[in-house]
């Protein structure tokens, strides 16, 4: 479901990329941060404007050194800026590592005081037994995540959020700063697993997350998991594709030291494929409503042998 208007959509990025296949798209990052931080974001949430210039710098340099990456989150609606204790969430994405804990500080600048690298130790935490699903809605840094993403939010919210508290009073929807990927907007990220889809509208999202609170991997529109490189990510999705029977972490990816293009993905059960993937070029495109267009590529599957 979209309610955008047709009149609007050929100068969009998001209506630019229809033909650009979203495997391999996903951001790489083995952990997600998710600060609660109401109000407006900058174009970056570094830049200043949400948290003021030193205490940006300082929180950056120390997401950086912890080898994770950040985002901002908000409850959607009136609700997101009426706060009194920043939630935050700590995000391990790896198979046998997995886990989401959640805490609260005073400040954003209490932060700096946590170790937030994967699997830290972090007192007053404790583990969350449901998703949080995120929606991109920065609007600052691109029209298409605000415009498109925040219905679905709205939607999501209303569908599945109830079912969310009821197994985790500290799981909800959240709308969330950039992640990468404007072109593939509406952006929906589980940052608990790294599966990241677009674009994924109402009724695709809401699906998305029914089968992760049952154990499942929805593949359409599956940008990758975001705890492998982009061939990884693309290798996965090719052995989902191809009826394997998998759960969320029965499948674990090994990139080919020697080349970067090559992965083996093993399954718990003893299987495993070799994938190799490559690159072939799109016409030009912007990456974002805010860029000309430039040169694209798209990951694509070379071979899939099962070993």
């Amino acid at each position: 479901m979209s309610i955008i208007d047709s009149a609007a959509q050929p100068s969009w990025c998001s209506f630019q990329s229809d033909d650009e296949p979203p495997a391999g798209t996903a951001a790489h990052e083995t952990s997600w941060i998710l600060l609660e931080v109401p109000g407006r974001w900058g174009r970056d949430i570094f830049d200043g404007e949400a948290l003021g210039e030193e205490l940006s710098e300082r929180l950056k340099k120390h997401v950086a050194d912890c080898g994770s990456r950040m985002l901002f989150i908000r409850r959607p609606g009136r609700e997101g800026q009426r706060i009194d204790r920043h939630r935050f969430y700590l995000c391990d994405t790896r198979p046998g590592s997995r886990s989401i804990r959640v805490g609260r500080v005073e400040g954003p600048e209490d932060m700096l005081d946590l170790d937030l690298s994967a699997g830290g130790d972090v007192p007053g935490t404790r583990e969350v037994m449901a998703p949080v699903p995120l929606v991109c809605t920065h609007a600052k840094r691109d029209q298409c995540c605000a415009v498109r993403g925040r219905p679905v939010a709205a939607v999501l919210d209303e569908q599945v959020g109830e079912r969310l508290r009821d197994l985790d009073p500290e799981a909800a929807v959240w709308e969330c700063s950039h992640t990468g990927g404007h072109r593939f907007a509406p952006v929906l990220l589980l940052p608990g697993t790294g599966y990241t889809y677009g674009p994924a509208e109402t009724d695709l999202a809401v699906r998305i997350v029914e089968a992760e609170l049952d154990g499942r991997v929805v593949t359409e529109h599956l940008r990758g998991r975001s705890t492998w490189p982009p061939a990884g990510q693309v290798a996965e999705v090719a052995v989902r594709d191809a009826d394997v029977d998998a759960g969320i972490d029965d499948l674990v990816v090994d990139i080919d030291p020697d080349s970067p293009h090559i992965a083996v993905v093993r399954h718990t059960d003893g299987r495993a494929w070799r994938v190799e993937t490559g690159t072939r070029p799109l016409p030009a495109r912007s990456q974002s409503c805010r860029k000309p267009p430039t040169d694209a590529k798209a990951w694509v599957v070379e071979s899939l042998t099962a070993l």
